[in-house]
C-alpha cells in the first residue's frame, strides 16, 4: 500500500503466513485478484480515515480523495490513497508550508491504522483462499 503527498510506501507482513502464501501461489492467475482484493480492503480503511480527518474549507480536497489500484502479482499488490493533483494546495495541507503547519491526514490515515489495515488485508486474503488466520 502507498499513499501520496510525497510518496511513502507502507509494507505489511504477516507472522506465520507461509501456508497462506503457498495457497495463494497455487491459485495461479487468480492470485493477482486475491492480492488486489486484500490491498483494496486495507486501502479502504486508510481512505475512510483520511476522509474523516481531512481538513475542510470548501470540501474539495476531501471530496477528491480516492483509492486507486496499482499493480498486482501473485505475491504483491499495491493501492494508492491520494487526492486530485489539480488541487495543488493538497501537498501544503499534508506537509505544511511557510506559515502553515502540517496536517498529515494521509500519512496519519496509514500510520494510525496499521494494525487494522494489516488485519483487513490478511482477513480478505484468507477468506479468498478459504482459510482463517
Amino acid at each position: 500500500m502507498s499513499y501520496s503527498a510525497k510518496q511513502r510506501k507502507v509494507k505489511t507482513s504477516v507472522e506465520g503466513a507461509d501456508a497462506l502464501v503457498r495457497a495463494i501461489k497455487a491459485m495461479g492467475d487468480a492470485a493477482e485478484k486475491v492480492m488486489m482484493r486484500g490491498a483494496e480492503a486495507g486501502g479502504k480503511i486508510a481512505l475512510d480515515d483520511a476522509r474523516k480527518h481531512c481538513p475542510e474549507d470548501t470540501g474539495a480536497l476531501k471530496a477528491s480523495l480516492k483509492l486507486t489500484n496499482g499493480k498486482a502479482t501473485k505475491t504483491k499488490a499495491t493501492v494508492q490513497v491520494d487526492y486530485d493533483k489539480s488541487l495543488t494546495y493538497g501537498t501544503h495541507v499534508e506537509l505544511g508550508s511557510r506559515g502553515r503547519p502540517a496536517n498529515p491526514f494521509l500519512r496519519n490515515a496509514v500510520d494510525n491504522n496499521q494494525e487494522q489495515i494489516n488485519e483487513a488485508i490478511v482477513s480478505e486474503i484468507a477468506r479468498a483462499v478459504g482459510g482463517k488466520i
